[in-house]
């Protein structure tokens, strides 16, 4: 690692950057006025939030509203796995190694000899594969998992149900398919109760193909990302319909019964499958349809009043 490299991992750069470019700003400004901002940079035109037309005008204003206790509850990958075992079963949890409630914990003596991944609880993008306990950095790795818990996820996408999870470290144990590959992420996103449209992503570690189908597994001519992503994203192949899909929107439609939208995810083992986590905004509210034409097909099957 580089000067560079070690200054951009440093604990007060880190607090420093996430201070300005996020902390400070949602503190002076406020959330709606601050959403409003970053949604006219994002996508290009000025939010209407006091009547919501599109589907990203409804979801950021229910990011404004909807703040339940439930939503940080099953916002937390810690808590909502009682959630998950007690309301459908502790078989589709994803076996946890161990809790830390410190980064500082993470030393190579809490990773097992097979394959883990360790992520925190509180945030969105923040975990990291460890393969071979016996060939990693792990100065690093705390240094990682410090920033982790740090900073709250909340004031970066005004995500209110981030805000008051109380952060700690999960190892759990990464689940592969009989090639080693990490299993394919099945997202099923719901709108009023109802699940409208399938995200697959396969092979995420690799190829990282992506593709939408119907929930009777009809392929979609679309993307729902966001500008940086759909850029990189591979050309969709055709995938056989997951065996143990039916189960999966079973569970995931007794879960949506509580949210105007929600995306419920799940790891598909093929005769088995696993919970993965609840995501109550796409993107934080602002990926969009590629082509744009079905935008406006979806906004008017999200009603938010």
């Amino acid at each position: 690692m580089n000067f560079v490299d070690k200054l951009k991992e440093a604990y007060p750069v880190r607090w420093l950057y996430f201070t300005l470019k996020f902390k400070l700003p949602l503190q002076l400004m406020g959330e709606r006025k601050l959403e409003e901002k970053i949604f006219t940079q994002v996508l290009g035109y000025v939010p209407n939030l006091d009547d919501p037309q599109t589907l990203n005008e409804k979801m950021c204003w229910l990011k404004l509203h909807d703040h339940r206790d439930f939503c940080t509850m099953v916002a937390d990958k810690y808590r909502v796995r009682s959630y998950i075992a007690e309301h459908f079963g502790e078989e589709h949890l994803v076996p946890l190694v161990r809790k830390l409630n410190s980064w500082k914990e993470v030393t190579k003596e809490v990773f097992p000899d097979y394959p883990t991944i360790i992520k925190c609880n509180s945030g969105a993008g923040t975990w990291k594969i460890v393969r071979d306990r016996n060939k990693v950095d792990y100065k690093r790795l705390r240094g990682r998992c410090h920033a982790w818990m740090m900073l709250n996820h909340y004031y970066e996408t005004r995500e209110w149900q981030y805000k008051n999870i109380q952060p700690c470290l999960l190892i759990e144990k990464l689940l592969m398919d009989s090639e080693g590959r990490v299993p394919a992420d099945i997202k099923l996103h719901f709108f009023n109760g109802k699940c409208t449209f399938v995200y697959k992503v396969i092979d995420r570690e690799g190829d990282n193909y992506r593709a939408f189908f119907t929930p009777d597994w009809q392929l979609l001519p679309f993307q729902f990302t966001s500008k940086a992503k759909y850029k990189k994203i591979t050309k969709p192949i055709v995938e056989p319909r997951p065996q143990c899909l039916d189960e999966m929107l079973r569970i995931g439609t007794e879960i949506a019964k509580n949210f105007k939208y929600v995306r419920v995810d799940f790891y598909d083992m093929g005769q088995q499958f696993y919970f993965s986590e609840i995501t109550l905004y796409h993107g934080a509210g602002y990926n969009q349809f590629y082509p744009a034409e079905y935008a406006d097909e979806y906004a008017k099957l999200l009603e938010i009043g």
